[in-house]
This record gives C-alpha cells, sequence and structure tokens, in this order.
C-alpha cells in the first residue's frame, strides 16, 4: 500500500504543481530515477523502464523489473494505473485499474537476513489520510518458470480493494490456465476498526496432479481443497481449516486467536484427522490413521511467550511439553517430553529417512521453575539402516542456562553409550568395534560467537581420541582451535578399509587451528608409530620398531608454509621444509639411510639424498643429489653395478608444466651416465653418455665396455633424435629419426647387431647365445603396428634346465609389418633330430598364432627311464596369452622304457635349510635352480598360459618296456587332450609279445600297457600268469615307470608270499627249503627294487629268521641278506645277488666290544678280522 500511494503521489505532483511543459521531460527522467531509488533497498534492485502518462489520468510503465544478488527474478510488463487525480483533492485515492499485461517470476527471490522484534504489535488497519479504492486490479497472464513451484505454471489474476474510514474489504481470484490440471485460489476479507470484526473465507483447491500434491509427493497425485473459513472479533477469532483430497477430509479443526493482557494475544490450536491416504506408504505405519496437534500458547506485549500446552499425536509419536521463553529467547523453564514406538513394537521407518527404522525412541529435556540447570536424555533401541543396525544408543546430558553482564549462555555435559553397532560392510564392522562411549563438555555465550567442547574423550573398538576444540565464528569464519589426540592400538582393524593388510600401533596429536570455510590452517601434527606394516616387505621391515613423523604447517591467503617436516623410522632419517604460493614456491628435504640392510635380505649399503625445488609447478627448477656406498638392491646384477661409491647430480628445469634437463650424472666404478641441455630460441638439444665398464657384470657371456651416446633436439614440431652405441660380442645399434611432440607418432630407423645373451636377464633361468641382428622402422603412432623390417637370429642356442632340453644351431629370421612377426625358424635338438617353425604371430592384443611345427626324428631320452625318437607335424593356433590350440600328429620310432632296479633316486635328498643373512648371488642360484619354495623357484612355478591338445602319438610296435625281468614290445595310439596344465590322455599302447623272467623262469605277458598322465614319465601296467594244482598265480608290476608297484594274487586268494612261491616253485611256501627261500627273496627284490618291504617281513616271519633284507650293491644291482643267530654269540649272513653269486659272513663276538669277523665268498675270496669297538 505504501508503495502504491507513492506511484500515485509521484503521478500526481506534477499535475498539482502545474510546471511549465518545457519541464516535462526532466521531470520524467527525475521521477523515473527517484522512483527506482525509493522502491529498491538493500538486495532488491528496481528498475523501471519507458514510464509515461505522469500529467494523465492513465499512467503507464513499460517494463518493471525486480532483481537481487543473483538477477532478475520478476518482471512486470505493461503496467497500467487509471486513477482520478481530482479525487486525490477530495482525500480519495480512487483507482479504476490497476493491471499489467504479464508479469513472470523466472524464479524465488533470495530470503533476506532479518530479526523479527521481540515486542508484539497489535492489528488494526492503518489510519490513512486518504480513503483507497481499487475498483480492479488484474494480471491478463501470469508465468511461472519451473524453478518456481517445480513445473511450468500460467495463470490470470482478478482483484479488487477498498479501504476507507478505518474499514478495509478485499477480494482476490487467482486461477490457473493453460495446460494442466485447473487450479484457484479465492480469497474474500474484510475488517472494520469499530467492531473490530475480522472476516476471513480463503479458499485453494486443485485438480488431480496439481502443482502442491507433486510438490508434496503425495501418493496417487489426488485433487486437493483447504479452506480456512471465520468470522469474529479480533480479540476472539476463530477460524475452521479444512484440508481434503479426492473429496474427502483429511485434516480438520480450528484455530483460535485471543486477547490476553493489554497488547497481548493467545493463540489455540486443535487440529486433527487420518492423513494416511496422502501419506507414501512408508510412512503410513508412523503416522496412523489419526493425528492430532493441539497448542495453547501466549504471547505478551514485551515478547514473553508461554506455551501451556503442547501435544501432538501420531501412531507411533508422542510428544508434548510446555516452556516459557523470555523476551530475550532464553527459555525461563521447559519440560518437553517425546516417545517413538509402534503399538505393536514393529520397528517404524522414521519420516524423511524412509530407509531408517527404529524399535524405539524416547526423548526428555527439563528445567525446573527459576531454576537455570537443565537436563536431557535420548534413548534409541533397534535402529535399522541399510548401511548400518545398532542395538541401542543413549545420549545424556545436564548444565546451565543462565544470564550474564556478557550475555546469554549455555553449558553442560553430554555423554554418549552405544552398544551393538553392526555395520553392514564387514571392513567398517572390524574397524568400528560393536561399541562406542565417549562424552564432552560445552559452553557457548551469547554474542560472543562461539562454542567451546572441552573434555572431548570418544572411546571405540581399539580407539581412542580425545581433545578439546573452540569453535568461533559460528556465523561467518567457522575457525576451530585446539588439540586433539588419536590413538589406534593396532591398524590391522583398518586393513579392510585400506585394502591391504594393516599392522602396529599409533598415537597422533594434532593441535592448531584451522577454518573450513577460508581453508585458513595452523597445524602441528605429531605421529608416534611402533609395529607398523602395510604389507610391503621392504617397508614393514623399515617400520618393524619404532617411527615418528612430526609437521607443522600453514596456510592463508598468501600460501602454504611447511615449517618443519620430520620422518624417523628404522635408521631412516628425511627432513622437508619449505613454502608454496601462486607467487612462487621454495621447498627442500633431505633423506638418509645409513644401513639398506634393514629393508631386508639382499639389501645393504648407506644412501644420502638432498633435493629442492624453486618456482611454480609451470615454471621451476627441480635439483636432486645423492651418494650411495656399496649398494645392494637384491639383485646381483644390480648389485656388481652399483659396488663401490656411486653418486647422482641432477638439475631440472620445468617450463610450461614441461620438465628440462638442464645436467644430470651418474657415476661409480662401473657406470658413468651424463646428459647435458641447452636452449636455444625454440630449440632445446639435449646431448646423451653412457659407459659400462665391463658389460660381463651382467651378461657374463659379454666381456668388455658397453658405451652409449647421442642428442635429442626439440623444436616447433617435435624432436630430431640421433643415438649410437656398441659394446662387446658385435653389439651395435644405431637409432634415428624424429618423434613427434605429446609422442603421439614417430619416424625412426632401428639398426643393429647383438648378442642373443643380453635376454638372460629376463628368460633366467633359461639361457641363450647367438648372433642377432635388426634392420628396423618405426614409422607412425608408437605402437607395434607401425613397427617394419626383419630380425635374425644366427647360430643360436637356447637351453632349458626345466626340460633338460636344449636348441641348438638355431637360425631364425623375424619380419614385421603391421603389427604382425612372420617366423622362420629351424634348429637342432642336443639329443638329436631337427625342429622347424614356420608361420605368423600377431604381436597385439591376445598374441594370435598360426604356427606349423615340423619335428624330424627329435630324440627324447631320460637315462633311467626312456629313450625315443619323434617326427610328425603340429599346429599352434591361436592366442598364446591363453587358449591356443596345439594339435596334430607325431609318430615314435623304436623306443625303450626303461623301469629302473630301484626306486630311489641315486642322489641323495636335500636338507631343508633356513639361511641367514644369505647374499645375493647365493640366492638368486637357489632361484634358478628352483629351491626358493615360492614364486619366483621352479619347484613351484605353474604355467601360466596353458595351451589346449588334440595330439595324436602313433606308434604302431617297437615300443619296448625292458628291467626288472620285464621284456614287451607294445604298439597302438595315443590321442592327448585337455590342457598342458592337465593333460587327459585316450588310448594306450598295448601288448604285442613279452615275458617276464625270474630265477630263471620264463613267464609269458598276458598282458601289457603303457600311458601317459600329464607328464614325460610313462604309467606301465604289466602282468604274467601261472597255474599249479589249480591255482592261478599272477604278478602285476603298475605304477610310474621311474617306481612301479608289485603285486602278487591268486584265485583263489592266498598270502602274497604264498602266491610267489607257488609261481616260482608250483609249490606253497611250508613245501620250499631255506635256499628257495632266499631264491624267492632275490626274485622279489629284482621285480620290486625296494618296494617290497612289507612282503619280505612276512617273508622273514614266516621262516623264523632274524634279518631278511632286500639290498643295493655298490653298482646298483638288486641283492637279498639272509641272517640268523645260531647261539647268543654267533650270528651267520648270506648274501646272494640277482646273478646268483653267494658270500657267507659269520660274526663271532667274544666279549662286549670285542669281535671276530670272517667272509668266505662263493668265488672263493675270503677274510678274516677282528675289531674293536667303544662307544662315545
Amino acid at each position: 500500500m505504501r508503495r502504491l500511494l507513492l506511484i500515485a503521489c509521484l503521478t500526481a505532483a506534477p499535475g498539482l504543481a502545474q510546471e511549465p511543459a518545457f519541464a516535462q521531460e526532466a521531470d520524467r527522467d527525475y521521477l523515473t530515477a527517484f522512483l527506482e531509488d525509493t522502491l529498491s533497498d538493500a538486495g532488491r534492485q528496481v528498475t523501471v523502464t519507458g514510464f509515461a502518462g505522469a500529467l494523465s489520468s492513465q499512467a503507464t510503465i513499460q517494463q518493471l523489473t525486480i532483481a537481487d544478488d543473483q538477477g532478475v527474478w520478476i518482471t512486470l510488463n505493461g503496467v497500467v494505473l487509471d486513477w482520478s487525480r481530482s479525487a486525490l483533492l477530495a482525500g480519495e485515492l480512487n483507482v479504476r485499474e490497476l493491471s499489467a499485461q504479464e508479469i513472470i517470476i523466472s524464479r524465488l527471490p533470495e530470503t533476506g537476513d532479518g530479526t523479527p522484534a521481540v515486542e508484539a504489535s497489535g492489528f488494526s488497519l492503518p489510519e490513512l489520510p486518504v480513503s483507497v479504492s481499487l475498483d480492479r486490479v488484474a494480471v491478463e497472464r501470469i508465468e511461472l518458470a519451473p524453478a518456481v513451484l517445480g513445473q511450468a505454471v500460467t495463470g490470470t489474476l482478478e482483484a479488487s480493494m477498498q479501504l476507507s474510514g478505518g474499514e478495509g474489504r478485499a477480494n482476490l481470484d487467482l486461477l490457473r490456465t493453460g495446460e494442466g490440471p485447473r487450479g484457484e485460489i479465492t480469497l474474500d476479507a474484510s475488517y472494520s476498526n469499530a467492531t473490530r470484526v475480522l472476516g476471513l473465507d480463503l479458499v485453494a483447491q486443485e485438480d488431480a496432479e496439481g502443482i502442491f500434491v507433486n510438490l508434496l509427493g503425495v501418493p496417487g497425485r489426488p485433487s486437493a481443497l483447504l479452506r480456512v473459513q471465520g468470522e469474529a472479533t479480533i480479540d476472539d477469532f476463530l477460524a475452521d481449516v479444512t484440508l481434503a483430497t479426492d473429496g474427502a477430509e483429511r485434516l480438520a479443526g480450528s484455530v483460535q486467536v485471543q486477547a490476553a493482557e493489554p497488547s497481548g494475544h493467545r493463540l489455540l490450536a486443535d487440529l486433527s484427522g487420518d492423513l494416511a491416504p496422502v501419506l507414501a506408504p512408508e510412512q503410513v505405519a508412523f503416522f496412523g490413521t489419526e493425528v492430532a496437534l493441539k497448542l495453547d500458547a501466549r504471547r505478551t506485549a514485551a515478547g514473553r511467550t508461554t506455551v501451556d500446552r503442547f501435544d501432538l499425536v501420531t501412531r507411533s509419536l508422542t510428544l508434548g511439553g510446555s516452556a516459557e521463553i523470555a523476551a530475550d529467547g532464553l527459555p525461563e523453564w521447559f519440560d518437553v517430553t517425546g516417545t517413538l514406538a509402534a503399538p505393536d513394537g514393529v520397528p517404524v521407518a522414521v519420516p524423511f529417512a524412509a530407509d531408517t527404522r527404529l524399535a524405539r525412541a524416547d526423548f526428555h529435556l527439563k528445567t525446573a521453575a527459576g531454576d537455570e540447570g537443565w537436563s536431557g536424555e535420548v534413548t534409541l533401541q533397534g535402529l535399522d539402516h541399510p548401511d548400518l543396525t545398532l542395538a541401542r544408543a543413549e545420549l545424556g546430558g545436564s548444565g546451565r542456562l543462565g544470564r550474564t553482564s556478557a550475555g546469554n549462555s549455555f553449558g553442560g555435559t553430554l555423554s554418549l553409550a552405544a552398544s551393538g553397532i553392526a555395520p553392514t560392510d564387514p571392513a567398517l564392522a572390524r574397524a568400528l568395534g560393536t561399541e562406542i562411549a565417549g562424552s564432552l563438555r560445552l559452553f557457548a555465550r551469547e554474542g560472543a560467537g562461539a562454542l567451546q567442547l572441552s573434555g572431548i574423550r570418544l572411546d571405540g573398538a581399539g580407539l581412542t581420541l580425545a581433545g578439546a576444540v573452540k569453535i568461533e565464528g559460528l556465523e561467518d569464519a567457522f575457525l576451530a582451535s585446539g588439540k586433539l589426540t588419536v590413538q589406534a592400538d593396532d591398524f590391522a582393524r583398518f586393513s579392510g578399509l585400506a585394502g591391504r593388510p594393516l599392522g602396529g600401533s599409533g598415537t597422533l596429536i594434532a593441535s592448531g587451528s584451522a577454518s573450513r570455510l577460508s581453508g585458513f590452517l595452523d597445524l602441528d601434527l605429531a605421529f608416534d608409530g611402533s609395529g607398523l606394516s602395510l604389507d610391503v616387505p621392504q617397508i614393514d621391515r623399515l617400520l618393524a620398531g619404532r617411527s615418528s613423523l612430526a609437521a607443522s604447517i600453514r596456510r592463508d591467503d598468501s600460501g602454504t608454509v611447511l615449517r618443519s617436516l620430520d620422518l624417523v623410522a628404522g635408521g631412516l632419517v628425511a627432513q622437508a621444509d619449505g613454502t608454496l604460493s601462486n607467487e612462487g614456491s621454495d621447498l627442500s628435504g633431505t633423506v638418509r639411510l645409513d644401513d639398506l640392510s634393514v629393508l631386508g635380505p639382499g639389501y645393504g649399503g648407506a644412501l644420502a639424498l638432498e633435493g629442492s625445488f624453486t618456482g611454480l609447478p609451470e615454471a621451476g627448477r627441480l635439483q636432486l643429489s645423492g651418494t650411495g656406498q656399496s649398494l645392494r638392491l637384491g639383485s646381483p646384477q644390480a648389485d656388481r653395478l652399483l659396488a663401490g661409491e656411486s653418486r647422482l647430480e641432477l638439475d631440472l628445469g620445468v617450463k610450461d608444466g614441461a620438465l628440462q634437463v638442464r645436467s644430470a650424472e651418474l657415476a661409480n666404478p662401473q657406470l658413468s651416465a651424463t646428459a647435458r641441455g641447452e636452449i636455444a630460441g625454440d630449440l632445446r638439444r639435449i646431448d646423451l653418455e653412457a659407459r659400462l665398464a665391463n658389460l660381463g657384470l651382467i651378461v657374463p657371456e659379454l666381456e668388455g665396455p658397453l658405451t652409449f651416446a647421442g642428442s635429442a633436439t626439440q623444436d616447433a614440431t617435435g624432436y630430431a633424435v640421433d643415438m649410437t652405441g656398441s659394446g662387446p660380442g658385435q653389439i651395435r645399434a644405431a637409432v634415428a629419426g624424429r618423434i613427434a611432440n605429446g609422442f603421439g607418432s614417430a619416424d625412426l630407423a632401428i639398426r643393429g647387431s647383438g648378442a642373443a645373451g643380453l635376454a638372460n636377464l629376463f628368460i633366467a633361468p633359461r639361457s641363450a647365445s647367438g648372433d642377432i641382428g635388426y634392420d628396423l622402422r618405426l614409422a607412425g603412432p608408437l605402437t607395434l603396428a607401425s613397427l617394419s623390417g626383419r630380425v635374425t637370429l644366427s647360430n643360436g642356442r637356447i637351453v632349458d634346465p626345466d626340460l633338460g632340453l636344449s636348441l641348438q644351431g638355431v637360425e631364425a629370421i623375424g619380419t614385421l609389418q603391421g603389427g604382425s612377426l612372420q617366423l622362420q625358424a629351424t634348429s637342432g635338438l642336443s639329443s638329436g633330430g631337427r625342429l622347424r617353425v614356420d608361420g605368423p604371430i600377431q604381436l597385439t592384443g591376445a598374441r594370435d598364432a598360426d604356427l606349423a611345427l615340423t619335428l624330424d626324428a627329435l630324440r627324447l631320452y631320460d637315462p633311467e627311464l626312456f629313450d625315443t625318437r619323434i617326427s610328425g607335424a603340429l599346429t599352434l593356433r591361436g592366442p598364446l596369452l591363453g587358449g591356443a590350440l596345439l594339435s596334430g600328429t607325431l609318430a615314435l620310432s623304436e623306443t625303450e622304457v626303461r623301469v629302473p632296479a630301484s626306486g630311489f633316486s641315486s642322489a641323495a635328498a636335500l636338507l631343508d635349510i633356513d639361511h641367514a643373512r644369505e647374499p645375493a648371488p647365493v640366492r638368486e642360484t637357489r632361484r634358478k635352480a628352483g629351491l626358493l619354495g615360492d614364486a619366483d623357484g621352479r619347484a613351484t612355478r605353474e604355467q601360466a598360459r596353458p595351451l589346449a591338445l588334440d595330439v595324436t602319438i602313433l606308434a604302431p610296435s617297437q615300443v619296448f618296456i625292458r628291467g626288472r625281468g620285464i621284456d614287451a614290445e607294445l604298439g597302438g595310439e595315443l590321442r592327448l587332450s585337455g590342457r598342458t596344465d592337465s593333460v587327459i590322455p585316450a588310448g594306450s599302447f598295448q601288448l604285442i609279445r613279452g615275458r617276464l623272467d625270474i630265477l630263471g623262469r620264463r613267464l609269458v605277458l598276458s598282458r601289457a600297457d603303457l600311458s601317459l598322465e600329464g607328464s614325460l614319465i610313462p604309467q606301465i601296467s604289466v602282468a604274467a600268469s601261472t597255474d599249479s594244482d589249480g591255482i592261478t598265480s599272477t604278478v602285476t608290476v603298475e605304477g610310474p615307470a621311474n617306481d612301479p608297484v608289485v603285486r602278487f594274487s591268486s584265485s583263489p586268494e592266498l598270502p602274497q608270499e604264498e602266491v610267489l612261491a607257488r609261481l616260482l616253485f608250483g609249490r606253497g611256501l611250508d613245501r620250499i627249503s631255506a635256499l628257495q627261500a632266499a631264491q624267492l627273496a632275490n626274485a622279489v627284490a629284482v621285480l620290486a627294487g625296494r618296494s617290497g618291504e612289507g612282503l619280505v617281513g612276512n617273508l622273514r616271519r614266516n621262516f623264523g629268521l632274524d634279518d631278511l633284507d632286500l639290498i643295493t650293491s655298490e653298482d646298483g644291482s638288486a641283492a637279498v641278506r639272509v641272517g640268523k643267530y645260531i647261539t647268543e654269540n654267533i650270528y651267520t649272513e648270506v648274501e646272494i645277488d640277482q646273478e646268483g653269486k653267494s658270500q657267507i659272513n659269520l660274526n663271532l663276538d667274544l666279549r662286549e666290544g670285542l669281535t671276530v669277523k670272517g667272509r668266505v665268498g662263493a668265488d672263493g675270496e675270503t677274510g678274516i678280522g677282528v675289531f674293536l669297538e667303544r662307544d662315545y
């Protein structure tokens, strides 16, 4: 109203003053400016465009906009004021029409900060010096952007207002038009100062899918109606409130305002209803079918508010209480109680957090009248959230509210106890544990803008937080200062969160201040750790004892200052300090480790580094210098290179974010390398030189110096490269050409020669030798597809100790083109025969290959197991990185499988030895021998990329099994499928003819099979049978050829020794002589080697012998030894070897420690001796 009068007076003033016409234009400009300045305010800028008609009864404004700090939020177009100027002289403001063609609201304005006055003001219409009549207020089109109500809305407005003599009436009709459901808001209001009667009838209604049901997310988006209606004196005004959807009442009641005390008032509210139909399903259990709100509050003219009653009741919530609040906002007393619990005890969804459920919550906060003390407690039970469940939590507190000369204050102590904490993330659950307890003291004073938190204590599973914090500038800077201590008993609890095993304990102390809003901080940090581990062996050993980290840092608008950074751990000492800013940085630091052996086996020596950085990230200088003394890194080759004193000097420049080498130097007795850079205009050049005094330090086969020299020059288009190298063994290399900026492409010629032995560094324990030549060109992107040319290997030799094979006389040519290698190679096998390989291999992706392998009489043999020659053709097709298929047909020429006389190797078993402070060369030797027992050793190395198999092996005849009396010829066919790491054989080589010789008896074999089951050791199964006295006796030798098992069986079933007796002598065990018993044992030795101890033991017991043993003579042949005590001091012993030769030994014990021994053999050799024995 104030602004309407202002506009009216301004438009009337020129006419009333009867100013000359020549001043009208200036007056209009003056009035426009005056109008804008008067209507604008802090955070509100009003702009008037096209103000006309100041001297007529109809004033117009072409456009009026109102803006806040974010810009224009409302625009009025075509504003018209049609009024009576003469009526204003009679004391009336008579407006026939106040209209606008269009009002556009693009968003809601920013809300300004303001504090309401504490004093209450009475209600009355303003007593104006003129009566006001607005016959018509109209807006032809109102447009609201989606940012205002969530969807675009258009509508119209019609209104009128009369205000005269202390009485007023207003009517309003706001109608939604255009697309979308119908909506309308009507208002009919009136008031008289004389009668103090207020009339109010407000109706807001929308069809289904309307604005407000969408804003509130009402299920089903029903039609809605809100009505507030009442007519009574202002001293006892009662309004009825009704809320309905789809024509059904949902909430109803009354709001009453009564006069209370002079200039005071009382507010009464009583609302209830069933809101379930307008609630989301997950909220129905909380609110139920009846919600009730009752309020009885009083406010005095002085601003004191008394809530005599407040009750809110839903199905699962009961909240009530009373309070008295002074005019300054400080409570005089209060008593508030609440309970959240479903009547049936089922956990209920918390409103506005549907994914959180609670079984029960209780709340009580109170203070006594006239007492400044307060107390409260909150208890939660059965909290269930998708990320966490909580059995119980209790929050309690007590303190004081008071007034001081400095202002109102609030303080107290809070305590927390939570149990049954169970995060759904197992890693977080292990870190948090199941219980947390804590406490703190807090204090705040009105006007100070600060909150003090002291006595902070939080205890969890192996984790403790303690300290004190003061938070200042709560309304602006939010500056926190204080000291906090965090102690962790075992970092292993946090392994899951870190994604790696952790260990150890530690304490962190942080003190200082920081502001979350401005980014300011000034902190001192100190960490002490013990037994820390990060699952990195070298770092873990370094941190095994006590370690400490201390830092002091400050950050403000001028930059960051690292006052100090100190790290001490296991002999490592590091220090840094400096400044960082947008104007330039200056950082420096040192690192020293006096004994690298703390890092683990193979490490040793001393290391010291010093570095600095000055300037900006895009334009600065980095310098690094260091020395090392007798460094050892666990690699024999590297250790040999770093022996003695090593020195490093590095000076780098940074320009436009790119590194530039000013100078670099690395020097020690074995290795020297230098780099020098220079800049001339747009050209940048770097010269490189390196020399290894003796390549034999890393490749023993190549003794002599290795040198490298060259340059790289950068211009606007890229780098020009020209580098050469030379060394022993005809090593020559040359690289020349250009590389584009960004290293996206290149055009390089790469030529040279070298020794295949250089590859031994990467293929150990395998080894290679021979002469390599290459003539290549890289043209295009830096990918293998851009590489073309030839690589050759001549007079090559490749050895694989795992397979016990070597290729020799290798001649190979590899042609590269378009990311493919065309291979042609021939070689001989060290044991005999030749091999040829032809075909392409893709050098990208899964390394697809299509290789043809031709085998020509390749000899495979094991001196103790087999000897064969293989010929045939194989193909290897598919991805070599996994899934390639090896297929084809192989033919065996004459093949012999030997069954050794003993199942035990002649080599002694290696002892299980722990190597203390093992030198690197020794460890390297054990690694190559596969004796480390880990992923580095052959003993446990698995085939990383197995091949699929479809190979047929043909041998129609001449496959012989010989040894242990077996002489058999077999023939047949084998098919190998599956994979190379899990072979699936089908078929076998079957018996053609054969016999088994035992003690001169020749048994015809009834069965013999030979197959393969995943290794080069054949599996054999040989059987021979004979009939005697109606009993069929069978001897079976089966198992791996290097250690088969002998079994004796019969039909009907008899003991093994009985079967053997019938097999050899045609009679039972009880009918053979002692000599035949010895022969029988010898037969077991021949057949079983040392695998027949169980059977021999049975024979010894059945014949009443003191000793019956199967032994191996010095030449490896089997023999049987029979011993028996004739008397207590005379022992006789007979030995018979597998050729039938015998020897008799006789021992005569004369007394303890004195023995006479004699022997006589079948060849007439005799001997006698006297032996004196004494134990020590």
